[in-house]
This record gives structure tokens, sequence and C-alpha cells, in this order.
């Protein structure tokens, strides 16, 4: 079985990930930090190669991990992985694919749009990667409507990480299909 974790950057996704690997006994495997250690910096790779290259290249090394890794797992998908705009071919072959390996848990600080992205973005900034606010402000915007669509499991909480990777487990261990 394989566990999905999917949101907007600044959820806490690789943080929740580490803490539910390791509470449920599962290796983690965070896309991102994969892709990096591959490839260097996202925002690099993105500035030197573009936004949609970025998008097949990380698609590919989430297949080649997937293929490896069809064991009891955690994966920490990134941000856009099911929501890249202009690419809906990509991202429902992402959809189907998580559908058929295991089941997705969403993280979003709230139910409401506003407060979600209040949340994130000041999560976003206070990481210093030289993001622009307002690009950070209209990508959640965009993006919150298809993130509700996604999650057989969704939490909505900006709780400490331990209280968020408890409700988790609680959902995990009660879901018809987790194995």
């Amino acid at each position: 079985m394989i566990i999905f974790l999917i949101g907007p950057g600044g959820v806490g996704k690789t943080t929740c990930g580490k803490l539910l690997a390791k509470k449920i006994g599962y290796e983690l495997i965070d896309l991102d930090k994969i892709f990096q250690k591959k490839l260097g910096g996202i925002g690099r790779y993105i500035d030197q190669r573009g936004y949609r290259k970025y998008c097949y290249q990380n698609s590919k090394i989430f297949y080649s991990l997937l293929k490896a890794n069809e064991k009891k797992s955690v994966f920490v998908l990134s941000s856009g992985f099911l929501v890249h705009k202009g690419l809906e071919r990509l991202t429902t072959k992402h959809r189907l694919t998580i559908n058929r390996h295991g089941l997705s848990v969403l993280l979003l600080p709230s139910r409401s749009r506003q407060q979600s992205t209040k949340i994130i973005v000041e999560r976003q900034l206070s990481r210093a990667l030289g993001l622009n606010k307002r690009r950070e402000i209209r990508k959640i915007e965009e993006r919150y409507d298809q993130y509700l669509k996604f999650g057989d499991i969704r939490i909505f909480s900006y709780a400490k990480p331990e209280t968020i990777v408890n409700r988790v487990t609680k959902k995990l261990y009660s879901h018809p299909n987790f194995k």
C-alpha cells in the first residue's frame, strides 16, 4: 500500500510525511527531495529549462520511483503534481496512477480558501525561497478548488504536525482500502 500526500507547498506534506512514515512503519519517498538530489534546485531547473520541462522530468522521476517502490511507502508529492495548468493529460495520468496504486491524503490548512491562502503564503514566504507574494497568492487561489477534488482522505488543519498525523493515521486505519 502506498500513501500519497498531496496539497500545495507549505501545508506540511514533508514534515507530516516523515512523521507518518515513522508512525506506521512505511518508507518515506519525497519527490521534491529526490528531484533536487538528482537534478539540483527546482527553482533553478525551472528558470533554466522552463516549467513544462520540469513537470515532465518530475513525472519521469515519479514513475521510476513508483516502479522501484511498490511496497509500503509514504510518497510526498510535489505541490503542483495533480494541478499543472495546461498539462491536463499529464495530471490525468498522475491521478489515475495514484488511484490505482494507493490512497491519497489531501492536506490543507482550512476549508476556507481565504484562510488557507493566507496560511500557505505566509509559510512559503517564511522559507526564504525568493518567492513573490502576489504570484503565490494567485497560485493558491487558482489551484484551491482543484485540490478539493482530490484525496481519499482529506485533512483540513493547521494544527501541529503530530496532531495532523494522528488524524491521518486514525482515518487510514478506518479506511476500507488501507491494507
